[in-house]
């Protein structure tokens, strides 16, 4: 159903926005099963649209993955996200196609919307992106690229994410290597920049690859430099008050970076890091006022060797403490077989600890 058919999408509120009430109800006599629910729903008729919603599902040949997404809907419009994430689990298990998956992702990243947290939301922006890119029509591509820019519009930073290493450890030989071991059946690196969808601009420092999201690729200066000459290449290329840095095998960084921007932006600090339960800090799970970083890259002078904890000595810093493990990285085979074990951890009923868990389907080269 379109704008034409007497509603559209708020942008504010990324929630539906009731043009014509007359249209909607005059096509509820012709509608089919699920486009009732859905109509029932835009002219606040919820329970009505549930009790519909029920005797469809109980049918037992009746496909239930859009009913379900669209009960889900009606649950988040009337305020319930609990119950709308129930439905959409349920769907989940029946998106077994490529535009189905896109469609739920992109679903789910509307309830995070909902619930706040703008970072997740755009994470399943974007990788509904991903899959719908080459696979959709113009319309609804546009519609998903809308949603995205309108939740990065709302943040207003940028993101630097260091994936030169070599990943000895984890068998890596050539730089860039630890970049493309896989977790979850993706490149380590793009679980960071997945993370960072909500970034206007992403910066990918380190060898040339594909990438999710088609980050701006550079590399430093001489090819294996450093973090510190990693970040010195980058930073050029930040617009943004705010930059994101980070290591690129950070695969649970996500859920920190509200609260790392939250000190540098109100102007409580020059920047914010993570510092785990033992009390090791991570210079390179961080966020930055961008001026403050180019300054103290001044200030440091030759950034090739330099240790990255020097950036940090003449401006205020802000320590946010990470209860949650955001900042665990991957160094060993250990560590990964952990952060895979963590994926595919749920809670009762719940999905996944990253989103890139989430489709079953092979994607193409994401771009």
């Amino acid at each position: 159903m379109e704008e034409a058919a007497g509603w559209t999408l708020d942008p504010g509120t990324l929630k539906p926005t009731v043009l014509d009430r007359a249209l909607l109800q005059s096509q509820l006599d012709r509608a089919d099963p699920a486009d009732r629910v859905l109509l029932l729903g835009l002219l606040g008729r919820f329970d009505e649209g549930f009790a519909e919603a029920e005797q469809v599902l109980a049918e037992p040949a009746v496909d239930p993955w859009q009913v379900l997404l669209l009960v889900g809907d009606l649950h988040r419009w009337r305020g319930d996200l609990a119950a709308c994430d129930r439905y959409q689990v349920q769907a989940w298990r029946h998106a077994l196609t490529r535009t189905r998956q896109a469609t739920t992702l992109q679903h789910v990243g509307l309830r995070w919307h909902d619930a706040g947290d703008l970072d997740r939301a755009a994470q399943h922006f974007e990788l509904a992106l991903t899959m719908r890119r080459g696979f959709t029509d113009p319309g609804t591509l546009a519609g998903s690229e809308q949603l995205l820019a309108q939740v990065r519009g709302r943040l207003g930073y940028d993101a630097l994410v260091l994936a030169g290493g070599r990943g000895v450890r984890l068998g890596g030989r050539q730089l860039g290597a630890k970049a493309l071991i896989r977790l979850a059946g993706w490149p380590l690196a793009d679980h960071v920049l997945l993370a960072v969808a909500g970034a206007t601009s992403r910066i990918q420092v380190g060898p040339r690859r594909v990438a999710i999201g088609s980050p701006r690729l550079c590399a430093e200066q001489p090819p294996g430099g450093g973090p510190v000459a990693a970040i010195a290449a980058g930073l050029p290329h930040i617009r943004q008050p705010l930059v994101a840095v980070l290591a690129g095998d950070l695969p649970f960084i996500a859920g920190a970076l509200a609260e790392l921007r939250r000190p540098v932006a109100t102007g409580a600090a020059d920047a914010a890091l993570l510092v785990d339960l033992s009390g090791r800090a991570n210079y390179l799970a961080a966020v930055w006022r961008t001026e403050a970083l180019r300054e103290a890259l001044v200030a440091l002078g030759d950034p090739v060797g330099a240790p990255v904890r020097a950036l940090y000595r003449r401006v205020e810093v802000a320590t946010v403490p990470d209860f949650d493990g955001c900042s665990a990285d991957v160094d060993t085979p250990a560590d990964l077989r952990t952060a895979a074990d963590r994926i595919s951890s749920r809670n009762p009923g719940g999905l996944p600890a990253t989103p890139l868990a989430w489709p079953r389907l092979e994607l193409h080269a994401p771009s």
